[in-house]
């Protein structure tokens, strides 16, 4: 899919993160079972804390008329944790890529307890006769699991995995952007000389980056060409 979006879009700030795991116990260093935890999982005692340090650094910076472009692993800990995330972030513009982790959403499943009011305000509830029962999807602005995107003349591909080559990489010196390795896939982030970049939010105060940030970074790199 390629969505042309053009100068509309750079009238408000652009974010890119990835691989929130809202929820996720074992991501969780104080409560993970996970025998490597030490150097696998995230600093935090707690859960809760965790959710909030999330919650609190995206909001901190992604206002509500901004344009958050989330590359998968949504949230954990049952469907009911896609609703629960989502109605804590301000952003009222997130184009989810999915990821590995995000079944519910890919299979736009219906949200327990969670309706559509007459003035399209979400509510959470057990009564059945307040609207239309809302499906996953729905929340957010978009759902895909690949976009090239374009931005002021820039090319982006999105994805939750990382390629080693994309669409327009050496012609137009595109830029690829992706999650799910954690920053921890040879560090490529930091090591490969080319355009290519993981946006996951495990990385300094565990929040998004901005086009920006990015933009600067991707300048220095070079254009990588094909192999064949």
């Amino acid at each position: 899919m390629k969505n042309n979006t053009g100068k509309s879009l750079t009238n408000c700030n652009i974010w890119f993160t990835s691989d929130t795991h809202f929820g996720h116990k074992n991501i969780c260093r104080g409560v993970s079972e996970w025998k490597d935890k030490d150097t696998t999982a995230r600093s935090f005692d707690t859960l809760e804390a965790m959710n909030y340090f999330i919650v609190r650094n995206i909001n901190a910076v992604v206002m509500p008329n901004d344009i958050l472009y989330h590359l998968g692993d949504w949230s954990f800990g049952g469907i009911e944790n896609i609703w629960k995330f989502r109605q804590q972030i301000a952003c009222r513009n997130i184009h989810l890529i999915t990821g590995n982790h995000d079944e519910h959403i890919k299979k736009n499943k219906i949200l327990p307890n969670c309706w559509w009011s007459d003035s399209d305000i979400m509510l959470d509830t057990d009564e059945d006769d307040v609207g239309l029962q809302v499906c996953a999807e729905s929340l957010f602005t978009s759902v895909q699991n690949y976009l090239e995107l374009l931005l002021d003349k820039q090319t982006f591909v999105l994805s939750h995995y990382p390629v080693e080559e994309w669409f327009d990489m050496d012609r137009k010196g595109a830029i690829h952007l992706h999650g799910h390795v954690h920053h921890k896939f040879d560090k490529c982030e930091m090591n490969t000389k080319y355009r290519r970049m993981d946006v996951g939010i495990d990385w300094e105060m565990f929040r998004p980056y901005s086009l920006e940030e990015i933009m600067r970074i991707m300048n220095k790199r070079e254009r990588k060409k094909h192999t064949s």
